[in-house]
């Protein structure tokens, strides 16, 4: 068999029939669907709430909220009807801002707004660009359950009505993507970022990625309201890279019914897990902060022992805003809960390398990368290959030649089961 990858950069490998126990991807049965239709009956009929243009009043300062360039959410067909549906109740544009959830990711070129939101939307309407790193820009929002305090850009706090347009998907830390997650991490500091995120620290296994009620999400959910989030609208993705269903309303009520949606779609059901598993990060590859979802996909159809090629591109590298991934890489679980108790770790950094660091326990990584150095690749702790061919020789001369493979395309929103 003759494998494809998703990107220009690597040439396809050849793998032997034998050795393939099976080939998956994301199931194509949304193709025919009307996207902009889908989007205009979610706003219609709303989950949980009220219509939005009757839930806004003209004199209210709004601010939507959407995801940034590290997710493909289809913003550029749901923004234009979601500031049109908030117009059409009065509000003028002067009143109206788009903000830009970054979290923790660098901010984004004009050209990049541009695409991923429309040029029409960019030249008309304000848009805030935050700088996470910029502790003024932030403000108190009251404390969490958790008795830690909630700090939110000040854009939000100051806004009458707030709405989130964003993508639901499954998440390795927070269950599933979208939600009130638009606002935490998207709109919140470093601080309480990095308190969510090391909650997974706490949680059972197999209780965080693809389990909606997770205690990472609890406290996303506790913060969005909080925060004064008081409308979503979240498409799922189909196989076919089109949108699979769309569902707007209240945070929470319309996000469980999102998730639902997303576990069937996301869902692969495997024959058996294999000794080597291939795959990409495809679309989550701008930096293997973001590939690490593909990864994690893909060690949901490894033998424990086994062996997982990552094909990503990764221009940005391992992380335009996180050096630590390659200072000192996915050490030892307990290194990493050391560092942070001695302050020499960032909480959501060392979220990412705890969950990092259970899936190298669990089996060996050979990273096929155009982004990152041989030497930043071993750093972090994983094996490193020119291409996937090399790559797959390596793993074969391991397991021997009847190994078996699974193949996964486009990993990143997957749900691996048996």
């Amino acid at each position: 068999m003759i494998h494809h990858f998703p990107y220009k950069e690597f040439d396809p490998i050849e793998i032997p029939e034998k050795n393939i126990s099976g080939f998956y991807t994301l199931s194509d049965n949304q193709k025919f669907v009307d996207e902009s239709e889908l989007i205009k009956n979610a706003l219609e009929n709303p989950i949980g709430s009220s219509r939005l243009c009757k839930m806004v009043k003209p004199d209210m300062k709004i601010v939507v909220v959407v995801d940034d360039n590290s997710r493909n959410t289809r913003t550029d067909l749901m923004l234009p009807m979601v500031l049109a549906e908030v117009e059409k109740a009065g509000v003028k544009r002067e009143n109206l801002t788009v903000f830009i959830a970054l979290g923790t990711h660098r901010k984004m070129t004009e050209n990049e707004i541009a695409e991923k939101y429309t040029a029409a939307i960019a030249d008309n309407y304000r848009f805030v660009n935050p700088d996470w790193k910029n502790s003024l820009e932030y403000g108190l929002a009251g404390y969490s359950s958790s008795n830690f305090p909630i700090k939110i850009h000040k854009e939000i706090l100051n806004s009458d009505f707030v709405i989130g347009v964003g993508q639901t998907i499954p998440h390795m830390i927070a269950g599933f993507g979208g939600g009130c997650k638009i606002i935490n991490p998207g709109c919140a500091d470093g601080e309480t970022i990095g308190y969510m995120h090391w909650l997974c620290s706490e949680a059972e296994d197999g209780k965080l990625f693809a389990v909606r009620d997770n205690p990472v999400r609890q406290v996303i959910d506790e913060v969005g309201i909080k925060a004064g989030l008081k409308f979503i609208i979240n498409e799922v993705p189909g196989g076919s890279g089109k949108i699979g269903g769309v569902f707007a309303g209240n945070p929470i009520e319309a996000h469980r019914q999102a998730c639902e949606f997303a576990k069937k779609t996301c869902q692969v059901k495997l024959k058996e897990k294999t000794d080597i598993v291939i795959a990409d990060s495809y679309p989550a590859d701008m930096d293997f902060w973001q590939a690490l979802k593909g990864l994690n996909a893909a060690y949901g159809a490894v033998k424990d022992g086994g062996t997982v090629i990552l094909v990503s591109t990764c221009p940005e590298g391992t992380s335009s805003q996180h050096s630590t991934l390659t200072d000192i890489g996915y050490i030892a679980v307990e290194k990493i809960k050391l560092m942070l108790e001695a302050g020499k770790l960032d909480k959501a950094v060392a979220a990412n390398l705890f969950l990092g660091r259970k899936l190298i326990d669990k089996a060996d990584t050979i990273l096929v990368t155009k982004g990152i150095s041989k030497g930043d690749t071993l750093s972090m702790g994983f094996g490193w290959a020119e291409n996937p061919e090399s790559a797959l020789k390596e793993a074969m001369k391991k397991h021997g030649e009847d190994a078996k493979i699974n193949i996964l395309y486009k990993a990143s929103k997957m749900v691996c089961v048996l």
